[in-house]
């Protein structure tokens, strides 16, 4: 005859209201914090799938931030080149005021000075720092200073030709600067070359006139259209970039819903469906614990009394 001691049914009630108890407190947790899977056991398969989703969530995140730093960079970029290009229409108004015959040397010096002051101005908007007091123009060289002008007024250029790329989406880069010799025509080997050279010999010209004035002018125009048109050119990669920036921005957005929509599926908890769990097992354990009472009172001096 099969005896089962009592210790054993014991250890069998209470191991079968710990478990309902745990069952109990699973539910109450998923209720609480919404999620259905609370450890890679509950779904081997959607805890993966869960962890992918979540690092491809990561990666838009990311671009997300990168779009927006490239944001900041370029529109401070275009407004930077705006106002460079005011500055050189500004000088190219002064030389065909200057030169004017009516005009004599006295009246260019000072239309002189004012080149100056716009050479001077041109240079400060070229050292332009971003957000993060990294210079604009100076290429990957971006924590030196790219434009210094000496005491004789010419203006040196200390950045190089690299151009910073950020990735915005899964297959698109877009640079978040240009170099100073792209937006400002210099030459690091040859300081005669440029805007900030031009803007030089024509206000040295109007500082002190010679018998070659007229020609140096006309040169002057040349060059001042040249370096409008450049700037002009620059300005419209900006502006494109930033085009791109926004497109690839929405793209983003609509698949980041898509992947949270995914995770949603996945992990997120039916809560009609859990109540009516919660419901079950606070029955089940509540059945669980009378057994245990009634089991602890199976005692043979109970029916001695």
């Amino acid at each position: 005859m099969l005896r089962i001691a009592t210790t054993q049914i014991y250890q069998q009630a209470a191991k079968a209201m710990n478990e309902r108890q745990v069952a109990l407190n699973k539910v109450q947790q998923q209720m609480a914090t919404g999620q259905r899977l609370l450890s890679n056991a509950d779904d081997p398969v959607g805890s993966a799938r869960l962890l992918s989703l979540n690092e491809e969530i990561g990666r838009y995140g990311q671009y997300q931030r990168n779009i927006d730093l490239a944001n900041g960079r370029l529109k401070l970029e275009d407004s930077v080149l705006g106002d460079a290009g005011e500055l050189l229409q500004q000088t190219r108004e002064l030389v065909v005021q200057a030169n004017n015959d009516t005009l004599n040397d006295s009246d260019r010096k000072a239309i002189g000075k004012q080149v100056r002051q716009i050479q001077e101005q041109m240079v400060g908007l070229a050292n332009t720092k971003d957000g993060n007091g990294e210079y604009l123009f100076a290429g990957f060289k971006s924590q030196t200073q790219p434009f210094v002008m000496d005491a004789n007024k010419q203006t040196s250029y200390h950045g190089d030709q690299g151009q910073r790329l950020i990735k915005a989406g899964p297959s698109l880069d877009v640079a978040v600067g240009d170099s100073g010799s792209a937006a400002f025509q210099v030459d690091a080997a040859d300081p005669t070359k440029g805007v900030f050279a031009s803007l030089d010999k024509l206000a040295a010209a109007l500082e002190t006139p010679s018998p070659q004035f007229h020609d140096v002018m006309a040169n002057g125009l040349t060059e001042l259209d040249q370096g409008l048109e450049n700037l002009v050119g620059v300005r419209a990669q900006v502006g494109s970039r930033l085009n791109a920036l926004e497109a690839q921005e929405s793209a983003n957005g609509d698949f980041a819903v898509h992947l949270q929509e995914t995770i949603n599926s996945i992990d997120s908890l039916d809560y009609a469906e859990a109540a009516t769990r919660l419901s079950q097992e606070a029955f089940t354990l509540q059945a669980a614990q009378q057994s245990f009472v009634r089991i602890q009172n199976l005692s043979l001096f109970n029916y001695m009394r």
